[in-house]
């Protein structure tokens, strides 16, 4: 009988559910679908127009962002009137979605921590798309990447090995970002050893020539030679050159290659590990003092057994 009883309400509701189904209803339903419709196109032409125009002078981070709020400000009116017209209670929507943003909150507040991060990150602006960051992560770890999206959850940097990498925005505040591409120029540190009786002048004067006929690295600032450390037998140097930076890596492989090639011409050594080998002539007898005393020996003294 239980059966039979809600199998009855089932269909009674499901004909209330049809009959209500009138033309005016379906109207109402067309117009709505076409009011979506309308504000998704609208709210892209919107934003794209305001990008190309007034937005011409914005950065590519700026441009984003100012493109999603445009569009999706448009487009959520569009989407309120489309449901207001659907027959939907705004008053009773707007309170459900505030209710399940409040539960959503509560349940995940890694979400809710990424979220306020995200909005102090786009407000601070110490990094935008297309820029290549380095970050130190908690453990040590360190990527370095281009940022190819600014989100208010995440960062998504792509590197050099072409991996894409999401870094949750909380992690981004915490730990050190380092931008890579803020400034035009970049210096490049090189870390040098030469024997210790080399002569230092001598060296300077060779690594700055090396400098100086290398057209990617900059005059200004001037290229410098430091002596930073004295060692058991060599002696440490750096040797710090400016480039552009879209130049980094080419310059700092060639460098090196132009700085070996500097030390072969003028005869400049750098520290090499060194063994030497002590030639026994074979024909002398061997000593009892030469012969280790466990390999002649018979009786060994063992631990006694417990």
């Amino acid at each position: 009988m239980a059966e039979t009883t809600i199998s009855k309400d089932i269909a009674s509701s499901l004909k209330g559910i049809i009959s209500s189904i009138n033309s005016d209803n379906i109207t109402n339903i067309v117009v709505a679908l076409l009011l979506v419709l309308i504000g998704f196109l609208l709210a892209r032409v919107v934003s794209n127009t305001f990008i190309r125009t007034i937005g011409a002078n914005l950065n590519a981070h700026q441009s984003m962002v100012w493109r999603r709020g445009i569009f999706y400000f448009i487009f959520l009116i569009f989407l309120m009137a489309s449901l207001k017209e659907a027959g939907f209670k705004l008053s009773v929507f707007l309170g459900a979605a505030g209710i399940l943003t409040v539960a959503l909150g509560f349940a995940s507040q890694t979400s809710a921590t990424n979220l306020i991060s995200g909005l102090f990150l786009i407000g601070e602006g110490s990094f935008e798309v297309g820029d290549t960051i380095q970050i130190t992560l908690i453990r040590g770890h360190t990527i370095e990447g281009e940022v190819i999206s600014i989100d208010l959850l995440s960062v998504k940097l792509l590197t050099q090995d072409n991996v894409y990498v999401r870094l949750p925005n909380e992690q981004l505040i915490r730990a050190p970002v380092h931008n890579l591409s803020k400034f035009p120029i970049r210096r490049i540190p090189i870390t040098l050893a030469i024997n210790f009786h080399e002569d230092i002048i001598k060296v300077r004067e060779v690594l700055l020539d090396v400098a100086q006929k290398y057209p990617l690295v900059l005059a200004d600032p001037k290229p410098a030679v430091t002596v930073t450390a004295f060692r058991e037998s060599s002696i440490e140097l750096l040797f710090a050159v400016w480039c552009q930076r879209e130049n980094f890596l080419k310059v700092r492989d060639e460098m090196q290659e132009r700085i070996r090639n500097g030390f072969l011409d003028n005869h400049i050594e750098i520290p090499v590990p060194k063994m030497g080998l002590i030639d026994r002539p074979s024909t002398l007898p061997l000593t009892e003092e030469d012969v280790d005393s466990y390999s002649n020996a018979q009786d060994i003294k063992r631990e006694p057994k417990l």
